[in-house]
Formats: structure tokens, sequence, C-alpha cells
């Protein structure tokens, strides 16, 4: 018995969204950490400055996701090439692996993008609450 067609192809695009998300979000956290002990803030100054990337890729994704007519609402279109970052975390194992969906049933970059905000935003909160950065 095997899997569903449907259930496959929402996986896959899932799995490329979380990878791109994974990505994303580890850039933004270990970009705004490293520029927290540039400035000589430390650990606490990255972890405030990943609150604010998080939060920053939220709404940029918000704004992209909100539709602007009524032709919005049928769906974005995606686009068969992408965006460079999304070329890179394809070329990476496991997403290298796998053969993506078509275009129009995978997720949009701003749903990643989304996706990824939220990632930093439980990565600020785990160097708060695991690590202890206070």
């Amino acid at each position: 018995m095997g899997v569903p067609r449907s259930l496959s192809l929402r996986a896959r695009a899932w799995l490329d969204a979380l990878a791109y998300a994974l990505a994303l979000a580890g850039a933004a956290t270990l970009g705004a950490v490293a520029l927290g002990l540039a400035t000589g803030g430390g650990f606490v100054r990255g972890k405030f400055l990943a609150f604010v990337a998080g939060w920053l890729l939220v709404g940029y994704a918000t704004v992209r996701l909100w539709p602007t007519s009524v032709d919005d609402l049928d769906g974005p279109a995606v686009s068969a090439r992408g965006t460079r970052l999304e070329g890179l975390v394809r070329a990476v194992p496991p997403v290298r692996w796998i053969r993506l969906p078509a275009p129009p049933e995978r997720v949009c970059v701003a749903g990643k993008v989304f996706l990824a905000g939220v990632v930093t935003l439980a990565g600020s909160l785990l160097m708060e609450t695991v690590f202890g950065v206070a």
C-alpha cells in the first residue's frame, strides 16, 4: 500500500519550505549574534537583535502575503526558477535528494519567509529559556 499522491506532494513541498526557513532563520540568528558580539553587547544584544529580526521577517512576509485584490485570492504565482537562496538550499541535502513538486504546488516564498520569522523568534526564545541568555 503506497502513500497517496497528494500527501507525498504536500510533504515534499513542506520539506522544501522547512529547509528554506531553517536556512534563512539560521542566517538571521547567526548574523544577529555576530553583530551583538561585534558591537560589544554580547549574547544578550544578539538575542535581542534575533528577536527584532524575527519580527521583521514576520512583518515583511505578512505584507507580501496580504492580497491586493480579489484576483490575488486564487493563489500567488510561484516561479519555477525561484530565488538565489532557494537554489542554494535546494543544492544541499536532504532537499537535493527529493523531487520537488511543480511550482504551483510549492509553498510561496512569502510563506517560507513567514515560517523563517517564526523559527527565528523561536530561536530567540530558546536562547533565553534554554541557554539562559538574559
